[in-house]
């Protein structure tokens, strides 16, 4: 076993279980302070199980169809596209690593020139092709023979975390990756704030799980990239509420659905100018909150926007 991002052998371990009861040690390398799963499963195939969208997706309580799963994520894709805005251009081709049904492809539709998606789920790349009108590849990006590439930007949406060789995933995505090209990633931070600051298992109990095989810091994301070839900042950004972490901390439970975590609430029926002023406080305070974290690399994300050396 080694740090999948600086390769050292010396780790402690820091935890023996994971979501579901699962037995699993979670290690921290001794050297970079990476923080890994020691999980010796068949990613690729679990992965394309129904077990893994039946037990991780949108909906804790039951499986999500494709549509539902799709219908879930898509209204939210404009966080994303909001981080990347200031250097994407309608002449750009974009390859999105880990597309699953497309719905971050679908939001940039009409946004950049070319679209392409690279899926290893068959069932979720079908889906991707018909439901957004997009070409999709199933094979990872270590094998895959893309024809579009190389490609002015590359995105890469809460799947880093996923990958058993971060490192060797990194080296393929800029080998498909033009001269002065833009890579976008996207991560769980480590260091977020429930993890970091609240005072109870039961948040830490649910947030290390199986699918998860690295778990980012700032520090440990830098170190990786530069081992890759790429150059660029790194930010922690916040998705998750306000409401979503007081829930938490009140039942000390997840909330089931995956709206109900970063959507705006609006508690009051804004029937009046009363309604509407409690409403909008409820708003500033939980962006006044986002930015209080984000301040402190806090964040439930970590953000990687850059280019290759």
């Amino acid at each position: 076993m080694k740090c999948p991002v600086c390769q050292s052998k010396e780790f402690s371990i820091i935890r023996n279980k994971l979501r579901y009861n699962i037995k699993c040690n979670v290690l921290e390398c001794k050297n970079c302070s990476h923080i890994f799963l020691d999980n010796k499963k068949d990613l690729d195939n679990f992965y394309k199980s129904k077990e893994y969208r039946k037990s991780y997706g949108p909906n804790l309580k039951k499986e999500a169809s494709l549509n539902v799963f799709f219908e879930t994520y898509y209204p939210f894709q404009e966080f994303y596209i909001k981080e990347i805005d200031k250097i994407m251009n309608q002449d750009m081709s974009v390859l999105d690593v880990g597309c699953s049904t497309g719905h971050f492809l679908h939001a940039l539709k009409g946004k950049v020139k070319q679209r392409i998606g690279l899926e290893i789920s068959p069932e979720y790349a079908n889906f991707a092709r018909e439901r957004c009108d997009i070409k999709v590849y199933t094979e990872s990006i270590e094998k895959a023979q893309i024809k579009e590439a190389p490609f002015d930007f590359i995105t890469c949406i809460q799947v880093l975390e996923h990958i058993q060789n971060p490192l060797l995933f990194l080296k393929a995505i800029g080998k498909n990756l033009k001269p002065g090209g833009y890579l976008y990633i996207d991560v769980p931070n480590i260091n977020d704030v429930m993890l970091k600051y609240s005072k109870f298992k039961e948040y830490k109990d649910f947030y290390y799980h199986e699918p998860h095989i690295s778990y980012f810091s700032i520090k440990s994301l830098k170190h990786l990239l530069k081992n890759a070839g790429f150059y660029g900042d790194v930010k922690t950004s916040q998705k998750y509420t306000i409401v979503n972490h007081l829930s938490w901390i009140l039942t000390k439970e997840p909330q089931n659905n995956y709206q109900d975590t970063i959507k705006q609430h609006k508690f009051f029926k804004p029937t009046d100018y009363i309604g509407k002023e409690l409403n909008n406080f409820i708003s500033q305070v939980d962006d006044n909150y986002k930015k209080l974290l984000i301040k402190h690399d806090i964040g439930d994300s970590l953000v990687f926007i850059g280019q290759k050396k």
